[in-house]
């Protein structure tokens, strides 16, 4: 029985490991503690902007298309690292050199920020009683606003609705 027992958390940690590998966490360290409070050393080595992102309620960022066809971003000049200071956020992470392609990504303030490389589609939804989320990305010199944040449809990536329709996500537990 106990060899079981190995194998099987063998076999978990090797599938923990393995879906892993392509998320990729900062954790924060806390420096200081006190009755109510806590003070946290959030600093991300590359970052060279912040955006500080509020959901009100349970909202999808980027919404839903006119059609109701789900839309992702996709970054080619920006490296996100979302880290969530109030509520739950939950990514969904689609990225074509994965060796798993879709993954699911649930954050809430004790999971750190949650790198979002170039080139990998993605959305979040807030929980009921919304988020607030902190990015501090790494931007390089072709950044440009009205390009970055440009939502794509899946009605219009032929490949990003195949992956979607096909593909069961890696459910990723932080």
């Amino acid at each position: 029985m106990q060899l079981i027992c190995r194998y099987y958390l063998f076999g978990m940690i090797y599938a923990y490991l393995l879906y892993m590998k392509n998320i990729n966490l900062h954790k924060h360290k806390i420096f200081r503690k006190t009755k109510d409070v806590l003070f946290f050393d959030i600093t991300m080595p590359k970052s060279n902007a912040t955006d500080l992102v509020i959901h009100d309620s349970s909202a999808v960022s980027p919404p839903d298309d006119s059609l109701g066809n789900k839309q992702f971003y996709i970054h080619y000049h920006q490296v996100d690292n979302n880290r969530v200071v109030h509520g739950s956020r939950t990514f969904e992470l689609i990225n074509f050199d994965w060796d798993r392609p879709y993954q699911i990504v649930k954050l809430d303030r004790n999971s750190g920020a949650l790198k979002i490389p170039k080139k990998t589609y993605h959305r979040s939804v807030s929980c009921d009683d919304g988020s607030i989320v902190i990015n501090q990305s790494e931007r390089d010199d072709l950044f440009q606003a009205k390009k970055e944040f440009k939502p794509v449809s899946i009605a219009k990536d032929k490949k990003l609705a195949y992956i979607l329709k096909t593909v069961k996500p890696i459910i990723v537990k932080i």
